[in-house]
């Protein structure tokens, strides 16, 4: 059946899934929104329940805590009214005034130590010891204070009391002198709280965990804390930026507040009260997961209602819908099946034309070499007869088949096979060494940024190549930025293992998908004509494809593009740079006799007479059996130099293996367009390989490198050689 006629059909089922997956969706939805509401109100009722709550636990702490300082200040009255006309030598002797002292203090539980002290700040008699020990407070702020003016009733700040080593506070005022309250300062009479009169009666009053009572005067500093969590030698002291501070600027004598606890960091639900007309505030406070204890115990019961109804909907609406279901996804499979198929079609027929491109551009760049080697040999051996004013246009002419050479190995680097001399290195430390140039492509307006991962990263390439992508990706980026931008030049670790990744991505225009799917096609290009071979990223493609890597472009119109290539990792550190040679006198080179053996007379021509110019003898042969049979005559030859493609079923290949079989002594260069890779594949030593095009002095340096390595010797070689 047509794909599109299965598409229509998986449409329809399609929609009708839709219709019951709404239904399904409502079944359930329509609950949970109904259950939803119901704990949204419950949350809020239970808030407004502890708010109600808060505010009356506050109100009754409020008034206990007003009762204790209206009885403490009426007690400090009546202790005035009895030492009122006595002289300190008096009050300090009078043991009557002591018991009198201890007695009130005895009848009083909130009242920890009950003192009379005199104007320098000696206390003179006090409920707990007599005679009085002349304890001196005059540097304390509340004696201070009423020593400057009559503060009335003073409510002092939180200490450790010198007569009970605790932490206190307490209640003052001065006594009554001569002259009234504008006369001399008489000392004063002065109580401190027992905390743990507070802290018996609220723990009466709080009964439940997560609860807590504070009193706080006005300027924030804490007088009794229940239940004490920090070490009550420390005074603490509120910030004046939040919570009960913050809260008593805009409501001075009462409110609430939901705050982080100082103490313990946990959330609490606040109340306060101003007590009466003294600078203290009430504060009662209960613990924020109370409530949401209290509201989830309230959800789950009404959970217990709301759950079965909706499963019962909710799984009849199912049924429904896994029978719609199962029918559709049927017909998606079949669907997806035919897409895949038509996917992996589309993927052949791409990898086919690659493959076919490969071919065509790899067998045509290979006879250009042929052609290359003849005019670059031509030319190379045109320099020597010509004058010093005509080699201007010999050097011109070079120029342009240098070009035409590189034009060549780009077309070869595509198709794979391109003659290469990897050697590991560091991916990093190669980029690098390519800053300058890579500075100096681009462009004023346009940034250059490098992220190189601090990690070795060795890897076994052509490092001309990989120059050479590099600085065409960097070109291309730069080409994609009329209007300037940035450059990312970045050398990671790739996600595929084993990999090393080099990304070069840019902010310019980017490309659309259709033309992302061609940008590794050769001669394909968007530039102008002039501007752009459409060879740059087809070269890159095949570098990294011959160097057993992967290319990837990642590109969307006005978001820039990413090219990442994905190099294997070395199992071998890069090589250290080989030793400076000492200075030999040089030797007196000796004639060597080279077997050319080249069925292009072209480039057989101008082999031979480059040799003979560089000072070999030189013997021909047309093709592999005419070298063989040359060699069955006469083998006294250094070296056999032979193309690879020949006519006549004896390629250079298999001309190199017979002649190792026979003529072990023999060396043998061969001469190809192809990669040592493509070679390997044939049989090929690549160890004695010379990439095409190449010049006679190219040629010469490469046989005689070869003639002068160690060699293996038999009988018969050195028979041969002595003959020589």
């Amino acid at each position: 059946m047509p794909s599109r006629k299965l598409e229509s059909l998986a449409a329809g089922r399609t929609g009708s899934l839709r219709l019951l997956r709404l239904l399904l969706v409502v079944s359930v939805a329509l609950p949970l929104v109904l259950f939803a509401g119901i704990g949204w109100r419950e949350h809020r009722d239970s808030w407004a329940e502890v708010e109600r709550n808060s505010r009356k636990t506050a109100l009754l702490l409020h008034e206990h805590v007003l009762k204790v300082f209206d009885t403490m200040a009426m007690t400090l009255d009546r202790v005035d009214e009895r030492t009122r006309g006595m002289g300190w030598p008096e009050i300090a002797g009078s043991e009557p005034l002591h018991r009198y002292l201890k007695t009130l203090n005895e009848d009083l539980n909130q009242i920890g130590v009950l003192a009379v002290t005199d104007p320098q700040g000696l206390i003179r008699n006090a409920s707990n010891v007599f005679p009085a020990r002349n304890a001196y407070i005059g540097g304390r702020a509340y004696f201070r204070t009423q020593q400057e003016a009559d503060a009335g009733l003073l409510i002092g700040e939180s200490m450790v009391s010198k007569a009970t080593g605790r932490r206190s506070f307490s209640l003052s005022r001065r006594r009554t002198a001569t002259g009234g309250p504008d006369g001399a300062f008489d000392g004063i009479i002065h109580a401190t709280v027992d905390p743990d009169y507070f802290a018996s009666f609220y723990h009466r009053v709080l009964a439940d965990r997560g609860e807590a009572v504070t009193l706080v005067r006005g300027d924030g500093q804490v007088l009794v804390r229940y239940p004490m969590i920090r070490d009550e030698n420390q005074a603490l002291t509120l910030p004046p930026n939040r919570g009960l501070l913050l809260a008593i600027q805009t409501r001075p004598d009462e409110g609430v507040f939901l705050n982080t606890s100082y103490n313990d960091g946990a959330e609490r639900f606040y109340a306060y009260k101003k007590v009466g007309d003294f600078p203290v505030y009430v504060v009662y406070a209960v613990d924020a997961s109370l409530v949401a204890g209290m509201w989830w115990r309230n959800m789950a019961l009404d959970a217990a209602f709301v759950a079965p109804a909706t499963l019962a909907l909710a799984l009849i609406a199912w049924l429904a819908y896994a029978r719609a279901r199962s029918e559709a996804q049927t017909l998606r499979l079949w669907a997806e099946e035919v897409r895949n198929r038509q996917r992996l079609e589309e993927a052949l027929r791409q990898s086919q034309k690659m493959e076919a491109l490969g071919q065509l551009t790899g067998g045509v760049a290979h006879d250009f070499n042929n052609l290359l080697t003849a005019a670059l040999t031509n030319l190379h051996l045109l320099g020597r007869h010509l004058p010093e004013e005509a080699k201007r246009f010999l050097n011109g002419a070079n120029t342009a088949l240098e070009r035409a050479e590189k034009l060549t190995r780009q077309l070869l680097s595509f198709s794979r096979q391109d003659a290469i001399n990897p050697a590991v290195v560091d991916l990093g430390d190669s980029l690098h060494r390519m800053g300058d140039l890579l500075e100096r492509s681009i462009r004023a307006d346009i940034a250059l940024e490098w992220d190189v991962a601090p990690v070795p990263l060795p890897i076994a390439v052509d490092t001309v190549q990989l120059e050479l992508a590099t600085l065409n990706l960097v070109l291309n980026a730069r080409d994609a930025m009329p209007g300037g931008g940035r450059i990312r030049l970045s050398v990671r670790p790739s996600p595929v293992a084993g990999h090393a990744r080099l990304e070069v991505a840019d902010t310019g225009t980017g490309m659309p998908p259709e033309v992302q799917a061609r940008a590794f096609d050769p001669f394909f290009t968007t530039k102008g004509v002039g501007k752009g071979t459409g060879l740059g990223l087809s070269m890159v493609y095949g570098f990294a494809r011959q160097s057993g890597g992967n290319a990837t472009i990642e590109s969307r119109p006005g978001e820039g593009t990413r090219v990442r290539i994905d190099l294997p990792l070395s199992p071998e550190a890069p090589a250290a740079p080989p030793p400076a040679l000492s200075e030999r006198p040089a030797e007196a080179p000796k004639p060597l006799r080279v077997l050319v053996v080249e069925d292009n007379a072209l480039v057989l021509m101008a082999t031979v007479e480059g040799l003979t110019q560089e000072g070999f003898i030189v013997e021909t042969a047309d093709h592999g059996v005419a070298a063989l049979e040359v060699l069955e005559q006469d083998q006294a030859f250094d070296i056999v130099v032979s193309d690879v493609v020949m006519p006549h079923g004896v390629s250079g290949i298999d001309l190199a293996r017979r002649i190792k079989e026979r003529w072990p002594h023999l060396r043998v260069l061969l001469a190809s367009g192809y990669s040592p890779e493509s070679l390997a594949t044939m049989g090929a030593d690549t160890a004695a390989v010379l990439a095409k095009p190449f010049r006679p002095d190219q040629l010469a340096a490469r046989i005689r490198s070869i003639v002068a390595s160690p060699a293996p010797t038999s009988p018969k070689a050195a028979a041969v050689r002595s003959e020589r």
